[in-house]
């Protein structure tokens, strides 16, 4: 390998990290809905699809907790209570991790499409009239000239994000859940058919109108609200940090760091 292909990889891996921390652990449907809004805020309001996907975060979040105290109020002696809480955890569990491969998948895609130095690799892994489409929101972004490709991105944005895997998990997870008393409110709360209403009547609303109600979400940190730009990059800084303290904890773990670094 040569000094650049190693820097490249070198870069590869290092982004594919941020990407990970970013889209964070199957529960944290805020910090992916902060990640999201980054895209959507950074494109110019072009990639509504990311904004869409924030808004989504957020519902799924709400939703689980509603349903969880939905199954408290029925009581200990109520029939099934533990099994719907056991499918209930599952969902959540599916769910989230469902949505943290989107999350990943929809920002590795941006940032590959953004950066020079991996074009080769951005390529290879987001489908030509993806990479076409992020292209043109790339240019219009550094000129300041508008475009039209925000429905257009959406709906390939939406094709890429689908994970194969995840979606196998959410099949049986959902299996299990329409089997219990908390089917009927959960189908109407996160079916396919109700996160889908969710992004149509954003839409409808307008994207403007739809980030204003995100930014002042009180399921968002206060400094996020007040500057969400620079929330993201302190998390993106913090994230980092993280991994770098996780590393040198590892490796104060190795019983022969000390001489291998000597």
């Amino acid at each position: 390998m040569d000094i650049i292909a190693a820097h490249q990889q070198g870069l590869i891996e290092q982004l594919e990290e941020e990407v990970a921390a970013l889209a964070g652990r199957p529960r944290d449907h805020a910090q992916r809905a902060m990640v999201l809004h980054h895209l959507y805020d950074h494109s110019r309001g072009v990639h509504c699809w990311a904004l869409a996907e924030a808004r989504r975060e957020l519902h799924i979040a709400r939703s689980l907790e509603a349903l969880r105290q939905r199954i408290d109020r029925w009581g200990w002696m109520i029939s099934g209570r533990e099994a719907a809480k056991a499918a209930l955890s599952g969902l959540a569990e599916a769910l989230g991790e469902a949505s943290r491969a989107r999350c990943a998948a929809a920002y590795l895609a941006y940032r590959l499409s953004a950066t020079r130095a991996l074009r080769s690799e951005a390529e290879q892994r987001v489908p030509a009239e993806l990479l076409s489409l992020l292209d043109q929101c790339h240019s219009a972004r550094r000129s300041g000239d508008p475009v039209e490709v925000g429905t257009e991105l959406a709906m390939l944005s939406e094709d890429h994000a689908n994970s194969p895997r995840a979606a196998e998990a959410l099949t049986a997870a959902w299996g299990a859940v329409l089997a219990t008393g908390i089917a009927r409110p959960a189908r109407r709360l996160l079916g396919e058919r109700a996160l889908a209403g969710l992004a149509e009547r954003d839409s409808r609303r307008g994207w403007t109108r739809v980030e204003h109600e995100l930014r002042n979400d009180p399921a968002l940190p206060a400094a996020f609200r007040a500057n969400p730009a620079q929330h993201f990059y302190a998390l993106h800084r913090d994230l980092a940090e993280r991994r770098r303290q996780q590393w040198r904890e590892a490796c104060d773990r190795e019983p022969d760091a000390f001489e291998l670094a000597a």
